[in-house]
C-alpha cells in the first residue's frame, strides 16, 4: 500500500512540473469568489427586481412585480466580466435558465434540486458579458468567477415598452415565458427593452379574485406609471364579457385617460379581441368595438385590430392545447402583428 502511494505522489509531482496537478470536478474555494446577487456590477432588466431573503439560503434578487409584491415572469439580469470561468450559483426554483454569452445561448438548465453551481464557460480570455433568461419566475443568487477577476455593470440603451394584460401577456401557453411568449418577441422584434406586466385571468376592470385588486384599474399607477416606459400595450377585454360593453369602454377610457394624463408623450396601444373557439362572433366584434371607441377617445392611442387573423382553418397552429392560450407558434404571429403596426412609431 505504502508503494502505490509513493507511485502515485511520484506521478503527481511529475505532472505539477509539466501542467500543474489539478482536480477539474472541483474548484477550491481560493480560486474562486462570489460576486453577490445585490452587488452594484448587476444590471436588473425587464422590470422591477427586489432583494429577498430565502431562509437557509440567504438574499437572492428577484423578478417582481410591485402591485402585487410577489414573484413575475419575463425578468432578465446581466453582468459582464474578465473571469477565465464562470459558473451561476442558482437553487432549485423549478423550470429552466438560459444563459447567453455576448448575446449567443450556451447553457439551458434546468433548476432542479441535484444542481447548485451550473458551469458556463471556462478557459476563456477578455471580457465576456453574460445575460440569464427565466422560463418562470426569474432569481438571480449569484455568480461565480476567479479570484482575481473583475466585474461591471453592461450597458443598457434600449427604450422601455410595458406590455399589461391578462394571461395572453403572462405567457401562458408558451414554451418558456421568457423566451417564446409575447412580450420577449415582440421586444426582440422592436429592438426594445420589453416589459411583462401581464396577469392572467385579471381584465382591465376585473380583479381575480375580487379582493386582489389587481385589474388594470388597480395597477395602472404602479405597473405602468411608475417605470416611465417610452411606449405601452394594452391587452385586454377577453375577460371582461361579464360586464356589460359600456361599463368596459368606459373603464378602458379611464384606464386609458390616466396613462395619458402621466405620460402625454407616451404613445399607447391597445389590441383587439382575437377569435378563438371559445369566443362567439358577436362578443368578438361588440367587446372590439368598445376597444376601439376607447382608444379613439384618447389621443395617444392606436387601436391595433386583430379581427379575422385567426379562425378554424388555423386554429390548431396558432392555439395550445387548452384551444384558448397561444402556443408559441400563436405567440410570435400576435407578436408579428403588433410590431407591424408599432414599429412605425418606435424611433430606434
Amino acid at each position: 500500500m505504502k508503494k502505490w502511494l509513493l507511485s502515485v505522489g511520484i506521478l503527481c509531482v511529475a505532472a505539477a512540473l509539466l501542467a500543474g496537478c489539478q482536480n477539474s470536478a472541483e474548484t477550491p474555494g481560493a480560486e474562486k469568489k462570489l460576486i453577490e446577487p445585490t452587488s452594484p456590477e448587476w444590471l436588473y432588466t425587464h422590470g422591477p427586481w427586489k432583494k429577498v431573503n430565502e431562509p437557509g439560503w440567504g438574499d437572492v434578487m428577484k423578478g417582481w412585480l410591485t402591485s402585487t409584491d410577489r414573484a413575475q415572469v419575463g425578468r432578465r439580469a446581466k453582468i459582464e466580466t474578465d473571469s477565465p470561468f464562470a459558473i451561476l450559483k442558482q437553487r432549485a426554483i423549478g423550470g429552466t435558465v438560459t444563459i447567453f454569452v455576448d448575446g449567443k445561448p450556451v447553457v439551458e438548465q434546468v433548476m432542479s434540486s441535484e444542481t447548485e453551481e451550473i458551469p458556463i464557460y471556462s478557459d476563456q480570455t477578455g471580457w465576456h458579458q453574460l445575460e440569464f433568461v427565466f422560463s418562470n419566475h426569474s432569481e438571480i443568487d449569484g455568480l461565480y468567477i476567479s479570484q482575481d477577476a473583475k466585474v461591471r455593470q453592461p450597458e443598457q440603451n434600449k427604450k422601455k415598452l410595458a406590455v399589461i394584460g391578462h394571461s395572453y401577456i403572462d405567457g401562458t401557453g408558451s414554451s418558456n415565458r421568457g423566451l417564446t411568449s409575447l412580450a420577449p418577441v415582440l421586444g426582440d422584434l422592436l429592438g426594445v427593452e420589453s416589459i411583462n406586466q401581464g396577469i392572467g385571468r385579471t381584465d382591465v376592470d376585473v380583479s381575480v379574485p375580487p379582493s386582489a385588486k389587481n385589474s388594470g384599474l388597480d395597477r395602472v399607477q404602479t405597473d405602468i406609471i411608475q417605470l416611465k416606459p417610452d411606449y405601452v400595450l394594452s391587452v385586454y377585454g377577453f375577460n371582461a364579457r361579464g360586464m356589460t360593453p359600456e361599463q368596459f369602454q368606459n373603464d378602458y377610457v379611464t384606464f386609458l385617460k390616466t396613462i395619458q394624463d402621466a405620460l402625454p408623450s407616451t404613445p399607447v396601444f391597445a389590441s383587439g379581441l382575437i377569435s378563438v373557439p371559445a369566443l362567439s362572433a358577436e362578443s368578438e366584434a361588440t367587446f372590439n368595438a368598445a376597444i376601439k371607441h376607447a382608444c379613439t377617445s384618447v389621443s395617444t392611442c392606436t387601436f391595433i385590430d386583430l379581427s379575422g387573423k385567426w379562425n378554424q382553418n388555423n386554429y390548431s397552429q396558432y392555439l395550445s392545447s387548452d384551444g384558448v392560450h397561444p402556443n408559441d407558434a400563436g405567440y410570435r404571429f400576435l407578436a408579428e402583428e403588433y410590431a407591424n403596426v408599432m414599429s412605425g412609431m418606435i424611433k430606434q
